[in-house]
């Protein structure tokens, strides 16, 4: 692999686009500092991915952009492509050739490509990786880079030979376990963390699991002794409510009667309260429409008030504006006559001024008549003759001087008319030029949007086609996923079913049993269907009698007990169907109620069951009514003086007697038993159905990925497409853009000439009628001198005769001049004084105008005012009137009122008096109703108590619980294990399990430990190994650069000798490398003592042995000569041309020697400001010519 090509296009100095073709061989690139030969080593680091804008030697990557010259643009975009020979395969790529190219535009925009396709820097990253090829590699080498080598200390001159060694995978490896050990360094510390959390929880966790057992004893004990007490005490407290019961059905009937005859005389109460109140409201309406209209009589009368002030006001007003009128009267006539005076005053000192200048000017003319002038007249000729002198000559230098513009000025015309006719020629060739590359922009143009219409409709089926897998996929995913929640939840419901999860422990051992013992149906959950909307009121009301379970007979039921017994597998409630009666509410109180808010119907109607459990039911829900919220179940409690129990949709209950049972608890052991059945028979048919659903999902995802896949392929095609013509607009884009800028700049340049042109022309006709005038003035100018020559010299006359009597009359001149100027004065403050008396009397006039205006419109208004006053006189006297007659309409119906309401009065004490008998019956029955309903609830808070404490009811109490002692006796040792089990204080029941738990969590947590630590010693020996290859990759590199450098040295220097020394030998992971050298004819000595050039030497002779050992497939080497003198530059160059036979070079130098050894010469000049242009030469082509012709 090597270089073949590398074209620029707008890249720095390259503004043109700029082809180097190098062979596999030695090329040099040569040309005077600032030609931008060095651009071309940037041009390369640039495109292989260099970021930083200050390596580039700019402040930003836009730097990169041609950045204009004086008659060059600035340019748009830079691009770099490099083209390599790939026969040998050395890039991953399978083709001959591999063009890499980077392009970044003025707006910012960057693009990196591989032959013309869109990338990422990284593609482009690991595509050179492993062939030494990179913008921070060996594969470019700077003058900066070989200082580097001498400048840095043993320790980081380290990395060259790392990177030569290869060893940076290895490092990276090593980087990424240390990583990784960090990472596990961190789950230890928590795992240990853990486990010291959980041994802190075990011992205290043992302690209650103990603590809880001893509570489980003593509550079974407990259980057993409580159970029959409570037993006993409800069949004492129900005898007691029966009796009670009685009393209360005789009360009740005798307050019907009561209430029959205080409802009708309730329902006349009514009739004259309502004929009252229509009546009242009546009135109340009537008082409204009185104060509204006393309201508007007062604000009347109160307008009249207020308007006749304002008559009074204005009247007043009136007055007072006519004297203002007469007083300004007076004072204008008094201005006026002031007026007359200062005028007549004026009139006089004008009469005096006039007089004053008269004498001034007789003294003035008698002065003059005495002026000597004969001097004066000599001097100002004089004067005029030295002015016509100046003249004279300022007229020659502009004729001469003007002759010499006009003939500028035509050389400049034919030079302008020259260069024209060359711009023309230009600009037509120009502007062929652009309309051949816009057809083919436009023809590209529609190629392109061609090829974006079918990619955007391709591209768009490709994602209808995505979204439409992406979507049948999410479907089936969902899909798959509901399909095995529904399985597990299904096996999961029919495991607890199999193994009658949720019941106790005895009603489990009986249905267990039910395959030995014919006859058992099944518990009461099981046997009934309950719609959802009921499930949680139905399991409150059932509670523990859900697990009840129903045979076929009395003797069955006997028969599982004694099975129970002999197993001591617990205990169970059985209900025989031979046995059992069912329960309901009486028919009058149901139709009471049945119409009530909220009513939802008896219990046992709203669920299903075979009709064999009709009694059984009826037995455990026919008394049970069913309401839809708490405020709805107490109104309907009260209705039935709460001898019902009442369940709500919400769970709340309402028990026989008053008592109220509500809140939220953890969901209970019978939670979820009367809806297992149900689940399971739904859960079989969404399995069903989810089955279906997959399979059809999953054959319409093949089917769309198929498809999907040939479109995406297709897209690839047109989409490659698209980026070759786009990337081929682009070029013609840019080599519009740059015709068009040339087109303007001439047509800017021709439009320029033409005015030139024009401007030159009149110029020029200007210039010769200015000749012409010039010359005219001239001759005037010089008969003008002429003359005064000669007047001059007949001027010669005596001027101090009259000297004497020019001063007397200048005093006298003086005296009159004074007194002029203070009657001036004088006259000038009259005037000012009558100005001012002017404007004061126009003033006064102008106030009596507007007094005179004012006093009309007052008048006016009084007149108005005084028609507005007998409008409201009649407007209140109308509102009187109306008042009045409100008034009486309203003593009539406040008479109607008072009558009905005093018959409604009479009729409420009479109903007062039937309520206080009434009332007496009912404290009577409420007396025995709450002595019934303590009894009741005495009795339903012993059943809560069974069946919420045990899971009980009466029958199933009494049947399993026999009391062996007296009810003293049973109430006391209750206390006493009550006590106990207060002793032992707060119980975690949870506490056996969790033991159990956190126990196993500790072991599993001691094993992770260990997992941990055995992969935290892996890492260390991960660590180690790579620490291991890289100091035997390192020693290797090293010994096999040292020994080539100790070869090569010689060979660049002509003698001598140099090594390479580790500093730390014993520690090749972190050891520095120093470099000593011994130059002919000198000793051995540290790199550091060498001269310049020595020291520059001995850089590139490490290099060279560093090339020698890692050979790349090409090296830019940027002036690393630079510090040489010319002996060791031809020893320099002929190293290279030896080198070259297995690694291509390519060379940025001004130095002879190299260019001699070189095979091809580049040159790069900077003909045009800011411009760099290339030469080629072979050298070797070149050599041949000359022993050609030597020959």
């Amino acid at each position: 692999m090597y270089l073949k090509t590398v074209e620029m296009v707008g890249f720095k100095s390259f503004a043109d686009k700029t082809t180097i073709e190098f062979d596999n061989g030695f090329t040099a690139i040569v040309g005077p500092n600032g030609s931008g030969k060095s651009n071309i080593t940037e041009a390369i680091k640039w495109v292989l991915g260099e970021q930083s804008a200050k390596s580039l030697r700019g402040s930003k990557m836009s730097d990169v952009i041609f950045a204009g010259a004086e008659d060059r643009r600035k340019g748009q975009y830079a691009q770099v492509t490099l083209t390599f020979d790939n026969s040998d395969r050395a890039l991953n790529f399978e083709t001959d050739e591999v063009a890499v190219s980077r392009r970044y535009t003025a707006a910012g925009d960057s693009e990196y490509m591989i032959n013309r396709r869109p990338c990422r820097l990284r593609d482009i990253t690991e595509l050179m990786m492993d062939t030494g090829i990179g913008r921070d590699s060996f594969s470019i080498i700077s003058q900066g880079k070989v200082e580097q080598i001498f400048t840095q200390k043993p320790e980081d001159r380290r990395g060259i030979f790392e990177e030569a060694a290869g060893v940076m995978k290895y490092k990276s490896r090593k980087h990424e376990a240390e990583r990784k050990l960090k990472h596990t360094e961190e789950n230890l510390h928590r795992i240990y963390d853990i486990l010291s959390e959980l041994a802190d929880r075990i011992e205290p966790l043992e302690e209650q699991k103990n603590a809880a057992l001893r509570y489980k004893a003593s509550k079974a004990e407990l259980s057993d002794i409580e159970i029959a007490l409570t037993a006993v005490q409800i069949e004492t407290l129900n005898e007691q409510w029966q009796v009670a019961k009685n009393d209360i059905l005789a009360y009740g009937e005798d307050i019907h009667n009561r209430r029959a005859a205080l409802t009708k005389t309730q329902a006349s109460l009514t009739d004259y309260k309502g004929k009252a109140s229509q009546a009242d409201a009546s009135v109340n309406e009537l008082h409204e429409q009185y104060v509204d209209l006393v309201k508007n009589a007062e604000q009347l009368q109160a307008k009249i008030q207020v308007h006749h002030q304002k008559v009074l006001f204005k009247e007043n007003n009136q007055a007072n504006q006519a004297e203002n009128l007469d007083s300004l009267k007076a004072a204008v006539k008094d201005f006026k006559a002031s007026i007359i005076q200062l005028k007549a005053q004026l009139a006089d000192m004008e009469k005096d001024i006039d007089e004053k200048t008269t004498d001034r000017d007789s003294l003035l003319s008698a002065l003059e008549d005495l002026s000597d002038d004969s001097e004066a007249a000599v001097q100002a000729k004089r004067t005029e003759y030295i002015t016509a002198l100046q003249k004279q000559s300022s007229l020659q230098n502009d004729l001469s001087q003007l002759e010499k513009d006009i003939a500028n000025e035509v050389a400049s015309v034919e030079k302008n008319q020259s260069e024209r006719t060359a711009k023309e020629t230009t600009l037509a060739e120009l502007k062929a030029e652009l309309a051949k590359a816009e057809a083919d922009k436009v023809s590209m143009g529609q190629e392109i949007e061609s090829l974006l219409n079918q990619y955007q409709m391709k591209d768009q089926e490709v994602k209808a086609k995505q979204d439409e897998a992406y979507r049948a996929n999410q479907e089936m995913n969902q899909a798959n996923q509901r399909l095995m929640q529904a399985t597990a939840r299904k096996e999961s419901l029919e495991d607890l079913d199999r193994d009658h999860a949720g019941f106790y422990q005895g009603v489990k051992a009986a249905l267990d049993l039910s395959d030995k013992i014919q006859g058992v149906h099944g518990a009461v959950a099981q046997l009934l269907r309950v719609p959802d909307t009921y499930t949680g009121a139905v399991e409150t009301a059932l509670a523990g009698a859900m697990q009840n379970i129903v045979t076929e007979n009395g003797q069955v039921a006997s028969q599982l007990i004694g099975e129970l017994k002999r197993q001591r597998a617990g205990r169970a409630t059985f209900l025989p169907l031979d046995v059992i009666k069912g329960r309901s509410v009486n028919p009058n109180d149901l139709n009471k109620i049945q119409s009530m808010p909220g009513f939802i119907g008896v219990m046992v109607d709203l669920v299903d069951f075979d009709n064999q459990y009709q009694q059984i039911m009826a037995n455990l829900m026919g008394n049970v009514i069913v309401a839809d919220n708490l405020d709805n179940a107490r109104a309907i409690a009260k209705a039935l003086y709460s001898r019902y129990r009442i369940v709500t949709l919400e769970s709340d209950v309402i028990n026989a007697g008053g008592s109220m049972t509500g809140g939220a608890t953890k969901r209970n052991n019978n939670a979820g038993l009367l809806s297992r059945k149900t689940d399971i028979d739904h859960l079989s048919q969404e399995i069903k159905t989810l089955t279906a659903t997959v399979t059809n999902l999953q054959e319409e995802m093949h089917q769309v990925s198929q498809v999907s896949e040939e479109m995406v392929k297709e897209l690839e095609t047109i989409k490659a497409q698209g980026d070759e013509a786009r990337f081929s607009e682009r070029t013609l884009t840019s080599q519009i853009d740059q015709l068009t800028g040339q087109i303007a700049d001439l047509t800017e340049a021709l439009k320029t000439g033409e005015s030139l042109q024009a401007s030159a022309s009149k110029t020029k006709a200007k210039q010769e009628k200015a000749k012409a005038k010039l010359e005219a003035d001239l001759k005037v100018v010089d008969d003008q001198v002429n003359q005064l020559k000669n007047l001059i010299e007949d001027m010669n006359l005596s001027a101090t005769d009259k000297a004497e009597k020019r001063a007397q009359l200048q005093g006298q001149l003086q005296a009159a001049e004074t007194d002029l100027a203070v009657m001036q004065s004088q006259y000038t403050q009259v005037e000012s004084q009558l100005a001012g008396q002017e404007a004061e009397l126009a003033a006064k006039e102008n106030q009596v105008s507007q007094v005179e205006a004012e006093l009309k419109l007052m008048r006016e208004a009084i007149l108005s005012n005084s028609e507005t006053s007998g409008t409201l006189e009649a407007d209140y006297q109308a509102a009187v009137k109306a008042q009045k007659d409100c008034e009486a309409q309203l003593k009539a119906v406040r008479k109607v009122r008072n009558e009905a309401q005093n018959k409604a009065d009479a009729l409420d004490k009479e109903v007062q008096e039937m309520n206080t008998h009434l009332q007496d019956l009912l404290e009577k029955q409420a007396k025995v109703e709450a002595t019934a309903s303590r009894y009741e609830v005495s009795i339903d808070n012993h059943l809560t108590h069974l069946r919420e404490e045990y899971g009980l009811t009466f029958e199933r109490a009494r049947a399993t619980s026999e009391l062996t002692m007296s009810m003293e006796s049973a109430s006391l040792k209750v206390r006493q294990l009550k006590k106990e089990i207060e002793q032992i204080g707060p119980v975690n029941l949870a506490a056996i399990d969790e033991f159990e738990e956190v126990n196993q969590r500790f072991t599993f947590m001691q094993k992770q430990r260990d997992d941990v630590l055995a992969a935290k010693e892996k890492l260390y020996q991960t660590i180690s190994e790579m620490d291991e290859e890289v100091a035997e990759r390192f020693e290797q590199a090293f010994i096999a650069i040292r020994d080539a450098f100790e070869d090569i040295f010689p060979k660049l220097f002509g003698g001598g000798r140099a090594s390479l020394k580790l500093t730390r030998p014993d520690n090749l992971l972190e050891s520095g490398i120093d470099i000593e050298a011994q130059p002919p004819g000198k000793r051995l000595q540290h790199l550091s003592l060498l001269s310049g050039g020595e020291k520059a030497l001995t850089a590139i002779a490490l290099l060279f042995a560093i090339l020698d050992v890692k050979t790349v497939p090409f090296s830019i080497l940027d002036e690393v000569e630079a510090a040489l003198d010319e002996a060791n530059v031809a020893r320099y160059g002929r190293f290279l041309r030896e080198f070259a036979h297995k690694t291509q070079f390519i060379v940025i130098t001004h130095r002879k020697g190299t260019m001699e050894s070189a095979n091809i010469l580049y040159g790069v000049t900077m003909q045009d400001s800011g411009v760099s242009k290339l030469a080629a030469v072979r050298l070797e082509e070149f050599d041949e010519k000359l022993l050609e012709s030597s020959n």
